[in-house]
């Protein structure tokens, strides 16, 4: 028994709905959050502007980039701006719950990018750093991970102080290789370290993205947490004699071929044949997904469906056993005890890779003996039964484009003693089965409305 709950053989999927006493009490179970506070799109997804300007307008150029210097490494200076990418922006697959910031940069072993912040209120926030040309993580930290600056306090940590006032942190990003015997990350308090020079081919790291990721705002709080963003600065790398900056690699130019491949890994369901795909009395399959570049961390693992049928005569239920997660929305504190951090369903398409829509832990309707009941519609009518007094949760997906649907489902920062419930054992591409994630696989099978009224 663990969380409240027994864990079970393999999960139960018939041919008809499952109906569940609904009971009050569940909204305060802990880790657990009701729909209906402060949720947005109870009854209608989010529908994407077809092209959004913020993210090709704004491309902001670096305070640095107007000297006229000899090289096109930036000389130490002021402060940057970090670019804000919306969830719908293309090549992005962005879960709406999540804001993201995005920092180019270019640099050589005499730099390192100084970053100084606080710890956001917000359920979970990641520093990626990627290497454009090859399209590869070079590495991935979690706030969790990160020391505090000396009289500070991670609120992140297990059993952390959530109210503290003093939370701040220091992130430097070094390009040379880490101190031999040393990981790409350092911790220290003050002085945490990622050391990006180095690819995993042993080629050089030049050019890339810092990113930035802050999921689920506490209420009350703005999209950064209530904390603004961080600081970031370039700087004389500390760990090096002082050099003038120089650089004898060519920036590499961006064209539509550099984000191709992500475009042919979110189709590869559509190219496979869906009648030979793996099927169990349910009528969605899910494949572990991998796009290397868009990969937060190391122990966050996605899986991704078979094409949505969207028959607006049937509705499509899901049914899941709910990963427990710490319940920061209203802000409470993270215990450690939690499945993992944060877990969602999303709506995206292969075409330009957009994120469409996301419903997620804290927004989902969880029923008394701690299962996920999610109905879709593609247009049919919503059953009188299904209700959150039932243990439902209702999504009108019928004013989504009519694109090529898919849906990921998200588990981040999983811990240690749930991974095992999870896909992580399943190679990218190859398909994921009720055996491999037991009562907490997605079963989906499409229903007539008048199922569910049929007690």
């Amino acid at each position: 028994m663990r969380n409240g709950y027994f864990r079970q053989a393999g999960p139960s999927f018939t041919s008809q709905p499952h109906y569940y006493s609904y009971h009050s009490s569940y909204t305060f179970q802990p880790n657990y959050a009701p729909l209906s506070q402060n949720y947005a799109y109870q009854t209608s997804p989010y529908v994407p502007n077809q092209i959004n300007q913020t993210s090709v307008s704004n491309i902001a150029v670096s305070r640095n980039q107007t000297d006229h210097t000899s090289s096109n490494v930036p000389h130490p200076g002021p402060h940057q701006n970090w670019i804000y990418q919306p969830s719908d922006t293309y090549f992005f697959l962005g879960d709406h719950n999540a804001s993201y910031y995005i920092f180019p940069y270019e640099a050589d072993p005499t730099t390192e990018i100084v970053i100084r912040g606080r710890y956001p209120y917000a359920r979970y926030f990641t520093f990626n750093v990627a290497n454009i040309p090859t399209h590869r993580l070079v590495d991935a930290i979690v706030g969790r991970d990160l020391i505090p600056d000396p009289g500070s306090t991670n609120p992140f940590f297990p059993g952390g102080n959530w109210d503290a006032t003093n939370r701040n942190y220091t992130l430097k990003i070094r390009f040379t290789e880490p101190p031999e015997g040393s990981n790409l990350f350092v911790p220290d308090a003050g002085n945490n370290v990622i050391y990006a020079g180095t690819l995993e081919s042993g080629a050089p790291n030049r050019t890339g993205f810092i990113i930035l990721r802050i999921y689920v705002p506490s209420i009350g709080y703005d999209k950064t947490g209530g904390v603004d963003l961080p600081f970031i600065t370039y700087a004389q790398n500390s760990s090096l004699p002082s050099a003038a900056f120089q650089t004898t690699t060519p920036p590499h130019q961006l064209d539509f071929d550099d984000f191709r491949y992500l475009n042919e890994v979110a189709n590869m369901n559509t190219r496979n044949n869906i009648e030979n795909n793996f099927r169990q009395n349910v009528d969605l399959t899910w494949k572990r997904f991998g796009p290397e570049f868009l990969q937060p961390e190391g122990n966050t693992i996605y899986t991704i469906s078979t094409l949505i049928d969207r028959d607006p005569n049937k509705l499509l239920y899901i049914r899941w056993k709910a990963p427990t997660f710490p319940d920061t929305y209203h802000n409470f504190g993270i215990s450690g005890d939690e499945d993992m951090q944060y877990w969602s369903m999303n709506f995206v398409t292969p075409v330009g890779m957009l994120g469409l829509y996301t419903i997620s832990d804290y927004q989902t309707i969880i029923d008394n003996e701690g299962y996920v009941n999610l109905v879709i519609s593609f247009g049919a009518q919503r059953p009188s039964s299904v209700t959150s007094e039932n243990g439902y949760t209702w999504v009108d997906a019928s004013q989504l484009p009519l694109v090529p649907l898919f849906l990921i489902y998200r588990n981040n920062q999983i811990s240690e003693d749930f991974i095992q419930y999870t896909a992580a054992d399943i190679a990218p591409g190859e398909i994921v089965t009720p055996q491999d994630m037991g009562e907490y696989y997605q079963s989906g099978i499409y229903l007539d409305p008048m199922d569910f009224e049929q007690a």
